[in-house]
C-alpha cells in the first residue's frame, strides 16, 4: 500500500504522521483490496476558528473512498476522518463476503 501524506506549509509533530500511517495500514489489513491512501492537511484561511481540515481518499481498485472532516485542530479532523473511513471499509468487507444476487454460468447442461 503507497501511503502519500501532504501537510504544505504546515508543522505538523512526525509522531502524529507515524500515527496516522499505522492506522491506514491497519485499514489496508482489513481489506486487502486497498493500493493506496492520499491525506491532505490544510487549513482555511476564510474561517477564523474551526480552520483545521483533513482529507483522506483510499483508493479500493479503481474505485476511491473519499473523507473530509473540519475542525478547531488536525488531530480532531483526522480522528473523525479515520473513523468514518474505518466504518466504510468494514461495511465493504461485510459486503464483499455475500453471495451474490445472480449465479451465471458459462456451462451448457
Amino acid at each position: 500500500m503507497t501511503i502519500e501524506i501532504n501537510c504544505p506549509h504546515l508543522k505538523i509533530e512526525e509522531s502524529f504522521l507515524k500515527s496516522m500511517e499505522k492506522e491506514l495500514l491497519e485499514l489496508s489489513h482489513l481489506n486487502k483490496d486497498i493500493s493506496r491512501a492520499e491525506v491532505f492537511f490544510r487549513e482555511d484561511e476564510s474561517q477564523p476558528a474551526d480552520n483545521k481540515i483533513c482529507e483522506i481518499r483510499l483508493t479500493v481498485f479503481s474505485d476511491n473512498l473519499y473523507a473530509r472532516r473540519v475542525s478547531e485542530n488536525f488531530y480532531l479532523s483526522a480522528r473523525e476522518v479515520m473513523d468514518e473511513l474505518k466504518t466504510r471499509v468494514l461495511r465493504q468487507v461485510e459486503l464483499g463476503k455475500e453471495p451474490p444476487e445472480e449465479t451465471t454460468s458459462t456451462v451448457d447442461v
